[in-house]
Order: C-alpha cells, then sequence, then structure tokens
C-alpha cells in the first residue's frame, strides 16, 4: 500500500526475496534471483501487458456509496490504457458466491489459534507469559490499559466460543477447499488462467479478499480524491472514512 507504483515497487523490492520460514519462497524462479522492480517503473513497461477488469466484482460493489471510486477506476482503466496495456474484460465466476459463503472467515478463524500460537512460541521476550489466543484474551480483559470492555475482544470471542476450533479439525479441510475453489477457478488464479493475464485491477475497497482467499499479492496506490460534495461518513470510533478530498 503506497502512494505511487513505484513506491510500491521499492517496498516490493526490499521485502521480496527467500524466507527460511516461508517454504513457497523456495520456488522464485531462477535459483531465487529478483528482477529490479524499481528500474521497471516507466512509462513503456506496460506495453504488451494483458490486465483483466473483474467486470461483475465492480458490479456487485458498485452502489451509491461507490460511485466516486468507481468512477475514479474507470478512469485509471484509459490510463492504462494509454500506457500500452491490453484490457481484457473477465469476471471472477464464483464471486456471488464466495461473498455469501462463510469459509473465507471460518478458514481464518482457524489458522489464527494455531498461528498466533507459533508466533508467541518464538518470541525470546514473553513478560506475561501468554502462550495462546485464550491467554492473550484475558490478559487484555484483565489489564486496565487495555481499555476492554470499551475496547472489546468480539472477534476473538467468535474464534474461541463460536467456532471452537482450529485448523486440525475436520470442518477446516472443508472450509479450506471452498476457499481454493473461490481464490481460483471461480476466482481470481481462473481469470488469469483463462484469459493468460498479467494481473486483474479492482478498486481497492473490494479487491483485497479476492486476492487473499488464495495468498495472493495486492499492490494498492490511491485513484485520486474524493469529490468536494462527498458526504462525511464515520466510523464507530468517530474517525472520518469519507469525506470531501480525501484519496
Amino acid at each position: 500500500m503506497a502512494r505511487t507504483v513505484k513506491d510500491a515497487a521499492i517496498i516490493l523490492q526490499a521485502i521480496a526475496g527467500v524466507d527460511p520460514y516461508d517454504n513457497y519462497t523456495s520456488a522464485i524462479p531462477n535459483n531465487g534471483s529478483l528482477p529490479d522492480y524499481v528500474s521497471a517503473c516507466k512509462l513503456t513497461a506496460l506495453s504488451g501487458a494483458r490486465i483483466g477488469v473483474a467486470r461483475n466484482v465492480v458490479d456487485i460493489f458498485a452502489d451509491e456509496n461507490f460511485i466516486p471510486q468507481v468512477a475514479a477506476f474507470e478512469n485509471a482503466i484509459n490510463i492504462l490504457k494509454s500506457a500500452g496495456a491490453t484490457i481484457i474484460e473477465t469476471n471472477f465466476t464464483a464471486a456471488e458466491e464466495f461473498l455469501n459463503s462463510t469459509a473465507e472467515t471460518q478458514v481464518l478463524n482457524a489458522d489464527f489459534i494455531v498461528n498466533l500460537a507459533s508466533y508467541l512460541a518464538q518470541l525470546t521476550y514473553n513478560p506475561n507469559n501468554v502462550t495462546s489466543l485464550a491467554e492473550v484474551r484475558e490478559f487484555t480483559q484483565t489489564f486496565a490499559p487495555e481499555d476492554y470492555p470499551d475496547r472489546d475482544t468480539t472477534i476473538w470471542d467468535t474464534v474461541l466460543d463460536t467456532q471452537g476450533w482450529n485448523n486440525t479439525d475436520p470442518r477446516f479441510w472443508a472450509a479450506y477447499q471452498q476457499d481454493l475453489f473461490f481464490g481460483g477457478e471461480g476466482g481470481l488464479i481462473g481469470a488469469i488462467e483463462r484469459n493468460n493475464l498479467d494481473a486483474v485491477i479492482l478498486p481497492t475497497d473490494f479487491s483485497s479478499p479476492f486476492a487473499a482467499i488464495v495468498g495472493a499479492p495486492v499492490i494498492t496506490v490511491p485513484l485520486g480524491f474524493m469529490p468536494a460534495n462527498t458526504t462525511v461518513r464515520k466510523n464507530n470510533r468517530g474517525l472520518v472514512t469519507d469525506g470531501p478530498n480525501i484519496p
């Protein structure tokens, strides 16, 4: 998430590479050598690139709250065309099914229980000896500076009490298989393979789940600014989420 594409390339240059804790990175081509992402940022770089637009996803989300974003997105498509990209209209065939499914959340919840415990086990300094999500929740609820219950633990309560199972449970496998379909044949990977795409673009507000579900990378940069007459909207803590002239 960066101000410009080049800024994102600089970040990517720093974080890409082989990671001994991530076996997927052992499959990096050319014995793990990386291209020069930063020097690739030039006006001719998109010449011949095949960029997909998941049109049905845009249509699903394009209600009155997203009109300015969608308008800016359409303008960005024209900019990509002018830079030499070939724009391919495509669809994520299982997009609606995915959005009505709980599989992604179930997998996230189940993995979170196990992965947090794994992370805590690697700490060289753990003054409160919290080793699990349940213990982190208890600490959060009893340590005054955590400001519980105003800052609540609802998501953790759902993971531990409502769902209550981790990724060793048979129910995890079923949910995970759904994820692979929603992100694979029925989603991002399927669209890329069917259309021989280099990338797929979507407005930021509704792009991340479709990539995250299969561990695909996302780059996001501002499309422009909200119109001067945009109605100010705030979240439940009074922070502005929409307003005039914000990115």
